[in-house]
Protein backbone atom coordinates (compact mmCIF):
# COMPACT_ATOMS: atom_id res chain seq x y z
CA UNK A 1 0.00 0.00 0.00
CA UNK A 2 1.33 3.65 -1.18
CA UNK A 3 2.17 6.09 1.62
CA UNK A 4 -0.86 8.33 0.02
CA UNK A 5 -3.19 5.54 0.68
CA UNK A 6 -2.22 5.69 4.66
CA UNK A 7 -2.44 9.09 4.29
CA UNK A 8 -6.56 8.89 3.15
CA UNK A 9 -6.95 6.18 5.72
CA UNK A 10 -5.37 8.82 8.62
CA UNK A 11 -7.59 10.90 7.38
CA UNK A 12 -10.56 8.78 7.75
CA UNK A 13 -9.59 8.34 11.18
CA UNK A 14 -9.95 11.81 11.88
CA UNK A 15 -13.21 12.33 10.54
CA UNK A 16 -15.16 9.06 11.99
CA UNK A 17 -17.55 9.30 14.89
CA UNK A 18 -16.43 7.39 18.17
CA UNK A 19 -19.41 5.71 19.28
CA UNK A 20 -19.54 3.56 22.73
CA UNK A 21 -19.13 -0.05 21.67
CA UNK A 22 -18.77 -3.36 22.76
CA UNK A 23 -15.80 -4.06 24.75
CA UNK A 24 -14.76 -7.21 23.85
CA UNK A 25 -11.07 -7.76 24.42
CA UNK A 26 -10.89 -10.26 21.57
CA UNK A 27 -10.98 -8.61 18.01
CA UNK A 28 -12.81 -10.86 14.97
CA UNK A 29 -9.12 -11.69 13.91
CA UNK A 30 -7.95 -12.90 17.45
CA UNK A 31 -11.34 -14.64 17.82
CA UNK A 32 -11.01 -16.12 13.84
CA UNK A 33 -7.40 -17.01 14.55
CA UNK A 34 -8.77 -19.24 17.63
CA UNK A 35 -11.59 -20.90 15.12
CA UNK A 36 -9.05 -21.91 12.93
CA UNK A 37 -7.38 -23.98 15.43
CA UNK A 38 -10.13 -25.91 15.63
CA UNK A 39 -11.08 -26.38 12.29
CA UNK A 40 -7.40 -27.68 11.60
CA UNK A 41 -8.57 -31.01 13.94
CA UNK A 42 -11.95 -30.99 13.09
CA UNK A 43 -12.18 -33.74 10.25
CA UNK A 44 -16.32 -32.69 9.59
CA UNK A 45 -15.42 -29.07 8.39
CA UNK A 46 -13.83 -29.75 4.86
CA UNK A 47 -15.33 -26.94 3.43
CA UNK A 48 -13.93 -24.65 6.59
CA UNK A 49 -10.18 -25.98 5.86
CA UNK A 50 -10.64 -24.97 2.34
CA UNK A 51 -11.57 -21.58 2.89
CA UNK A 52 -9.67 -20.89 5.54
CA UNK A 53 -6.20 -22.14 2.84
CA UNK A 54 -8.14 -19.81 0.26
CA UNK A 55 -7.93 -17.07 2.97
CA UNK A 56 -4.32 -17.64 3.97
CA UNK A 57 -3.33 -17.80 0.54
CA UNK A 58 -5.02 -14.72 -0.31
CA UNK A 59 -2.71 -12.83 2.79
CA UNK A 60 0.45 -14.18 1.54
CA UNK A 61 -0.58 -12.97 -2.12
CA UNK A 62 -1.37 -9.69 -1.36
CA UNK A 63 -0.39 -9.24 2.54
CA UNK A 64 -4.35 -8.67 3.43
CA UNK A 65 -6.25 -10.76 6.16
CA UNK A 66 -9.92 -10.15 7.48
CA UNK A 67 -12.33 -11.70 9.78
CA UNK A 68 -16.00 -11.50 10.18
CA UNK A 69 -18.28 -11.81 13.69
CA UNK A 70 -21.58 -11.45 14.27
CA UNK A 71 -22.77 -11.63 17.52
CA UNK A 72 -26.91 -12.16 18.40
CA UNK A 73 -27.77 -12.26 22.27
CA UNK A 74 -31.16 -12.99 23.77
CA UNK A 75 -31.78 -11.67 26.82
CA UNK A 76 -35.06 -12.56 29.48
CA UNK A 77 -35.77 -11.22 32.68
CA UNK A 78 -36.76 -14.27 35.04
CA UNK A 79 -37.00 -12.18 38.28
CA UNK A 80 -37.08 -8.50 38.85
CA UNK A 81 -39.01 -6.03 40.90
CA UNK A 82 -38.90 -4.31 37.54
CA UNK A 83 -40.12 -4.99 34.44
CA UNK A 84 -39.81 -8.99 34.85
CA UNK A 85 -40.85 -10.75 31.56
CA UNK A 86 -39.35 -8.28 29.59
CA UNK A 87 -36.74 -9.48 26.58
CA UNK A 88 -34.53 -7.79 24.53
CA UNK A 89 -32.02 -9.36 21.34
CA UNK A 90 -28.76 -6.74 21.17
CA UNK A 91 -26.75 -7.94 18.19
CA UNK A 92 -24.15 -6.38 16.45
CA UNK A 93 -21.41 -7.69 13.26
CA UNK A 94 -17.56 -6.18 13.05
CA UNK A 95 -15.66 -6.74 10.28
CA UNK A 96 -11.68 -6.39 10.47
CA UNK A 97 -9.00 -6.12 8.05
CA UNK A 98 -5.34 -6.24 8.79
CA UNK A 99 -3.22 -4.85 5.92
CA UNK A 100 0.49 -5.70 5.72
CA UNK A 101 2.71 -2.33 4.96
CA UNK A 102 6.05 -2.63 5.24
CA UNK A 103 8.18 -5.37 7.28
CA UNK A 104 6.87 -5.28 11.06
CA UNK A 105 4.06 -2.65 9.77
CA UNK A 106 0.97 -3.34 9.32
CA UNK A 107 -2.48 -0.54 9.27
CA UNK A 108 -5.53 -2.43 10.81
CA UNK A 109 -8.94 -1.41 9.98
CA UNK A 110 -12.48 -2.24 11.91
CA UNK A 111 -16.40 -1.24 10.56
CA UNK A 112 -19.20 -2.01 12.57
CA UNK A 113 -22.82 -2.14 13.15
CA UNK A 114 -24.66 -2.12 16.55
CA UNK A 115 -28.39 -2.56 17.58
CA UNK A 116 -30.21 -2.55 21.07
CA UNK A 117 -29.04 -2.11 24.39
CA UNK A 118 -30.60 -5.50 25.70
CA UNK A 119 -31.73 -5.71 29.56
CA UNK A 120 -29.77 -3.28 30.92
CA UNK A 121 -32.14 -1.01 29.33
CA UNK A 122 -34.45 -1.74 32.44
CA UNK A 123 -32.05 -3.19 34.73
CA UNK A 124 -29.21 -0.52 35.40
CA UNK A 125 -26.59 -2.01 37.20
CA UNK A 126 -22.77 -1.23 37.96
CA UNK A 127 -21.87 -4.86 36.60
CA UNK A 128 -24.02 -4.69 33.72
CA UNK A 129 -25.85 -7.90 32.08
CA UNK A 130 -24.25 -7.76 28.41
CA UNK A 131 -20.85 -5.83 27.83
CA UNK A 132 -21.60 -6.25 24.18
CA UNK A 133 -24.85 -3.98 24.06
CA UNK A 134 -24.16 -0.38 23.03
CA UNK A 135 -25.91 2.22 21.41
CA UNK A 136 -27.19 1.65 17.92
CA UNK A 137 -25.53 2.50 15.19
CA UNK A 138 -25.94 1.82 11.29
CA UNK A 139 -22.39 2.09 10.60
CA UNK A 140 -19.01 3.16 11.60
CA UNK A 141 -15.71 2.77 12.37
CA UNK A 142 -14.62 1.93 15.86
CA UNK A 143 -10.83 1.31 15.17
CA UNK A 144 -8.30 2.69 12.44
CA UNK A 145 -4.60 1.99 13.77
CA UNK A 146 -0.82 1.29 12.58
CA UNK A 147 0.80 -1.30 14.49
CA UNK A 148 4.66 -1.42 13.82
CA UNK A 149 7.34 -4.40 15.62
CA UNK A 150 10.96 -3.69 16.14
CA UNK A 151 14.05 -5.65 17.26
CA UNK A 152 12.85 -8.85 16.29
CA UNK A 153 9.38 -8.47 17.48
CA UNK A 154 10.77 -7.09 21.41
CA UNK A 155 8.65 -4.11 20.90
CA UNK A 156 5.27 -3.27 19.37
CA UNK A 157 4.36 0.07 18.99
CA UNK A 158 0.15 1.06 18.17
CA UNK A 159 -1.35 4.33 17.83
CA UNK A 160 -4.46 5.70 15.64
CA UNK A 161 -8.53 5.04 17.09
CA UNK A 162 -8.31 2.26 19.40
CA UNK A 163 -9.85 0.75 22.52
CA UNK A 164 -7.34 0.38 25.37
CA UNK A 165 -9.49 -2.04 26.69
CA UNK A 166 -8.07 -4.42 24.19
CA UNK A 167 -4.95 -4.10 24.95
CA UNK A 168 -4.76 -3.93 28.79
CA UNK A 169 -6.13 -5.95 31.77
CA UNK A 170 -6.84 -8.68 29.34
CA UNK A 171 -7.66 -12.45 30.98
CA UNK A 172 -7.32 -15.83 29.12
CA UNK A 173 -10.77 -17.02 30.58
CA UNK A 174 -12.10 -13.82 31.27
CA UNK A 175 -11.65 -11.42 28.52
CA UNK A 176 -14.27 -11.56 25.57
CA UNK A 177 -17.74 -10.96 25.83
CA UNK A 178 -18.10 -12.92 22.43
CA UNK A 179 -17.07 -16.28 23.34
CA UNK A 180 -17.09 -15.99 27.32
CA UNK A 181 -18.91 -14.20 29.99
CA UNK A 182 -21.38 -11.72 28.81
CA UNK A 183 -21.56 -9.56 31.70
CA UNK A 184 -19.27 -6.95 31.45
CA UNK A 185 -17.77 -7.02 35.20
CA UNK A 186 -16.04 -10.56 34.01
CA UNK A 187 -14.75 -9.11 31.16
CA UNK A 188 -12.86 -6.09 32.36
CA UNK A 189 -12.23 -4.59 35.59
CA UNK A 190 -14.65 -1.47 36.19
CA UNK A 191 -12.45 0.43 38.28
CA UNK A 192 -10.50 1.46 35.48
CA UNK A 193 -11.83 4.22 33.91
CA UNK A 194 -10.69 3.14 30.27
CA UNK A 195 -11.49 5.96 27.92
CA UNK A 196 -14.48 5.21 25.11
CA UNK A 197 -12.87 4.13 21.62
CA UNK A 198 -10.44 7.21 20.89
CA UNK A 199 -6.95 8.43 19.77
CA UNK A 200 -4.57 6.36 21.46
CA UNK A 201 -1.51 4.96 21.62
CA UNK A 202 0.63 2.21 23.22
CA UNK A 203 4.04 0.45 23.27
CA UNK A 204 4.82 -2.70 24.27
CA UNK A 205 8.35 -4.61 25.47
CA UNK A 206 8.54 -7.84 25.37
CA UNK A 207 12.33 -9.03 26.21
CA UNK A 208 11.54 -12.86 27.52
CA UNK A 209 9.12 -15.17 26.94
CA UNK A 210 7.94 -14.84 30.22
CA UNK A 211 8.04 -11.22 30.97
CA UNK A 212 6.66 -8.08 29.34
CA UNK A 213 6.10 -4.51 29.92
CA UNK A 214 3.60 -2.31 28.26
CA UNK A 215 2.27 1.37 28.43
CA UNK A 216 -0.40 3.20 26.88
CA UNK A 217 -1.89 6.65 26.71
CA UNK A 218 -5.29 8.24 25.38
CA UNK A 219 -7.97 10.62 25.29
CA UNK A 220 -9.34 10.25 28.66
CA UNK A 221 -13.09 12.51 28.42
CA UNK A 222 -13.97 11.35 24.66
CA UNK A 223 -17.52 12.79 23.24
CA UNK A 224 -19.33 10.13 21.63
CA UNK A 225 -20.84 12.69 18.53
CA UNK A 226 -17.17 14.35 18.42
CA UNK A 227 -14.19 12.96 15.54
CA UNK A 228 -11.62 12.44 17.95
CA UNK A 229 -8.57 14.77 17.11
CA UNK A 230 -10.66 17.50 19.02
CA UNK A 231 -10.55 15.62 22.28
CA UNK A 232 -7.09 14.76 21.90
CA UNK A 233 -5.75 17.32 24.44
CA UNK A 234 -8.22 18.16 26.82
CA UNK A 235 -7.55 15.31 29.06
CA UNK A 236 -5.67 12.25 28.72
CA UNK A 237 -5.37 8.60 30.16
CA UNK A 238 -2.48 6.42 31.35
CA UNK A 239 -1.74 2.86 31.98
CA UNK A 240 1.28 0.88 32.19
CA UNK A 241 1.06 -3.15 32.99
CA UNK A 242 3.83 -5.68 33.78
CA UNK A 243 2.96 -9.17 32.97
CA UNK A 244 4.65 -12.30 34.39
CA UNK A 245 3.91 -15.40 31.91
CA UNK A 246 5.40 -18.64 33.47
CA UNK A 247 4.77 -21.81 32.26
CA UNK A 248 4.67 -24.62 35.22
CA UNK A 249 5.25 -27.79 33.27
CA UNK A 250 2.54 -27.36 30.44
CA UNK A 251 0.53 -25.04 32.63
CA UNK A 252 0.30 -21.84 31.62
CA UNK A 253 -0.34 -18.66 34.04
CA UNK A 254 -0.43 -14.97 33.13
CA UNK A 255 0.38 -12.39 35.99
CA UNK A 256 -1.01 -8.93 35.14
CA UNK A 257 0.28 -6.34 37.78
CA UNK A 258 -1.83 -2.73 36.46
CA UNK A 259 -1.44 1.06 37.30
CA UNK A 260 -3.59 4.05 36.19
CA UNK A 261 -3.32 7.61 36.63
CA UNK A 262 -6.19 9.87 34.95
CA UNK A 263 -5.36 13.64 34.02
CA UNK A 264 -9.05 14.43 34.14
CA UNK A 265 -10.81 17.68 36.07
CA UNK A 266 -13.79 15.22 38.28
CA UNK A 267 -16.33 16.32 40.49
CA UNK A 268 -15.98 14.81 44.14
CA UNK A 269 -18.79 13.44 44.94
CA UNK A 270 -19.11 13.95 48.39
CA UNK A 271 -18.26 18.08 48.14
CA UNK A 272 -18.57 21.05 45.54
CA UNK A 273 -14.69 20.59 44.79
CA UNK A 274 -13.35 19.33 41.70
CA UNK A 275 -9.73 17.00 41.30
CA UNK A 276 -7.57 17.35 38.53
CA UNK A 277 -6.51 13.75 38.29
CA UNK A 278 -6.89 10.26 40.33
CA UNK A 279 -4.98 6.82 39.92
CA UNK A 280 -5.82 3.16 40.56
CA UNK A 281 -4.27 0.04 40.65
CA UNK A 282 -5.02 -3.67 39.49
CA UNK A 283 -4.73 -7.42 39.13
CA UNK A 284 -5.59 -9.66 36.77
CA UNK A 285 -4.57 -13.19 36.98
CA UNK A 286 -5.38 -16.68 35.22
CA UNK A 287 -3.81 -20.00 35.53
CA UNK A 288 -4.18 -23.32 34.25
CA UNK A 289 -4.58 -26.03 36.85
CA UNK A 290 -5.10 -29.01 34.87
CA UNK A 291 -5.33 -29.36 31.10
CA UNK A 292 -8.69 -28.53 30.60
CA UNK A 293 -8.94 -26.17 33.67
CA UNK A 294 -8.25 -22.69 34.32
CA UNK A 295 -8.65 -20.03 37.23
CA UNK A 296 -9.01 -16.47 36.84
CA UNK A 297 -8.82 -13.89 39.45
CA UNK A 298 -9.38 -9.79 39.52
CA UNK A 299 -9.21 -6.89 41.91
CA UNK A 300 -9.12 -3.32 41.54
CA UNK A 301 -8.99 -0.45 43.71
CA UNK A 302 -9.99 3.56 42.72
CA UNK A 303 -10.44 6.45 44.28
CA UNK A 304 -13.16 6.97 46.36
CA UNK A 305 -13.25 10.48 46.05
CA UNK A 306 -14.59 11.00 42.56
CA UNK A 307 -15.07 7.09 41.39
CA UNK A 308 -18.29 5.55 43.19
CA UNK A 309 -16.54 2.07 42.77
CA UNK A 310 -13.35 1.63 45.44
CA UNK A 311 -13.21 -2.18 45.55
CA UNK A 312 -13.50 -4.97 43.02
CA UNK A 313 -13.03 -8.29 42.69
CA UNK A 314 -14.13 -11.03 40.60
CA UNK A 315 -12.85 -14.78 40.16
CA UNK A 316 -13.96 -18.13 38.64
CA UNK A 317 -13.05 -20.81 35.84
CA UNK A 318 -13.54 -21.94 32.67
CA UNK A 319 -13.32 -26.03 31.60
CA UNK A 320 -12.93 -27.01 28.33
CA UNK A 321 -14.62 -30.97 26.77
CA UNK A 322 -16.58 -30.68 30.18
CA UNK A 323 -17.96 -33.97 28.79
CA UNK A 324 -16.36 -36.45 27.15
CA UNK A 325 -16.29 -35.94 23.45
CA UNK A 326 -17.06 -32.15 22.96
CA UNK A 327 -13.72 -31.10 22.86
CA UNK A 328 -14.77 -27.91 21.81
CA UNK A 329 -17.41 -26.99 23.74
CA UNK A 330 -16.34 -24.93 27.43
CA UNK A 331 -18.16 -24.18 30.84
CA UNK A 332 -17.38 -20.85 32.64
CA UNK A 333 -18.75 -19.52 36.13
CA UNK A 334 -17.84 -16.29 37.42
CA UNK A 335 -18.39 -13.77 40.26
CA UNK A 336 -17.96 -10.50 40.34
CA UNK A 337 -18.38 -7.98 43.34
CA UNK A 338 -18.44 -4.08 43.11
CA UNK A 339 -17.83 -2.43 46.69
CA UNK A 340 -19.04 1.53 46.38
CA UNK A 341 -16.54 3.92 48.70
CA UNK A 342 -17.70 5.92 52.04
CA UNK A 343 -17.94 9.21 50.07
CA UNK A 344 -20.44 7.91 47.26
CA UNK A 345 -22.42 6.35 50.46
CA UNK A 346 -22.67 9.92 51.97
CA UNK A 347 -23.03 12.04 49.05
CA UNK A 348 -26.34 9.28 48.19
CA UNK A 349 -27.93 8.92 51.54
CA UNK A 350 -25.95 5.87 53.13
CA UNK A 351 -28.75 3.70 55.24
CA UNK A 352 -28.70 0.07 56.18
CA UNK A 353 -30.04 -1.44 53.07
CA UNK A 354 -26.60 -0.81 51.02
CA UNK A 355 -25.05 -3.55 50.07
CA UNK A 356 -22.14 -4.64 47.24
CA UNK A 357 -23.35 -5.17 44.33
CA UNK A 358 -22.57 -9.41 43.38
CA UNK A 359 -22.83 -10.50 39.60
CA UNK A 360 -23.25 -14.48 39.73
CA UNK A 361 -22.87 -15.80 36.25
CA UNK A 362 -22.64 -19.32 34.28
CA UNK A 363 -22.46 -19.96 31.03
CA UNK A 364 -21.67 -23.43 28.47
CA UNK A 365 -20.75 -22.51 25.25
CA UNK A 366 -21.66 -25.22 22.81
CA UNK A 367 -19.49 -26.02 19.31
CA UNK A 368 -21.62 -26.57 16.44
CA UNK A 369 -18.71 -26.11 13.89
CA UNK A 370 -15.64 -24.38 12.85
CA UNK A 371 -17.34 -21.13 12.68
CA UNK A 372 -20.81 -21.11 14.94
CA UNK A 373 -21.58 -21.44 18.58
CA UNK A 374 -24.28 -21.24 20.31
CA UNK A 375 -24.04 -20.24 24.74
CA UNK A 376 -26.60 -20.40 27.00
CA UNK A 377 -25.72 -18.52 30.31
CA UNK A 378 -27.85 -17.48 33.23
CA UNK A 379 -26.87 -14.43 35.64
CA UNK A 380 -28.03 -13.67 38.89
CA UNK A 381 -27.31 -10.35 40.63
CA UNK A 382 -27.76 -9.43 44.33
CA UNK A 383 -28.34 -5.68 45.73
CA UNK A 384 -28.24 -4.46 42.01
CA UNK A 385 -26.37 -1.00 42.10
CA UNK A 386 -25.59 -1.62 46.03
CA UNK A 387 -29.34 -1.30 47.11
CA UNK A 388 -30.83 -4.42 49.37
CA UNK A 389 -34.31 -2.58 48.49
CA UNK A 390 -33.85 -4.01 44.82
CA UNK A 391 -33.51 -7.91 45.76
CA UNK A 392 -32.60 -10.14 43.37
CA UNK A 393 -32.24 -9.96 39.62
CA UNK A 394 -32.02 -13.11 37.71
CA UNK A 395 -31.53 -13.42 33.81
CA UNK A 396 -31.11 -15.71 31.23
CA UNK A 397 -30.00 -15.25 27.88
CA UNK A 398 -28.93 -17.35 24.61
CA UNK A 399 -25.96 -15.95 22.95
CA UNK A 400 -25.30 -17.07 18.79
CA UNK A 401 -21.47 -16.36 17.26
CA UNK A 402 -20.62 -16.90 14.27
CA UNK A 403 -17.10 -16.00 13.27
CA UNK A 404 -15.08 -16.85 10.25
Amino acid sequence: MCLNNVYILLVTLTLSVAIPSSQAARTPLEVSEQEEEKVEISPVDSWLKDFDAQRESFAEKYGTRFAFLFNYAQQAIIKSKHDEGKSRGPWYWDLEIEQKLWPGGALFAEFEMDKGKGVDKFLPTYSVFSDNAGESAWFYLPALYIEQKLFKDEITFTAGKLNLSDWFDYNEVAGCGDTQFSSSALVNNPTIPFPYIGIAALVNFEPYEWLYFQSGTGTAKVSYTKTGLSDAFNSAFFINELGLTPKFGSLQGNYRFIFYTNHQKLDYLNSDETKKNDSGFALSFDQAITKNATLFFRYGVADPKVRDIEYFWSCGAQVTEPFPGRKFDCLGIGVAQSIVGDDYREANGYDETWRAETMYEAYYSYYLNGCMALTPNLQVVTHPSVDKAEGTEIVCGLRFLLSF
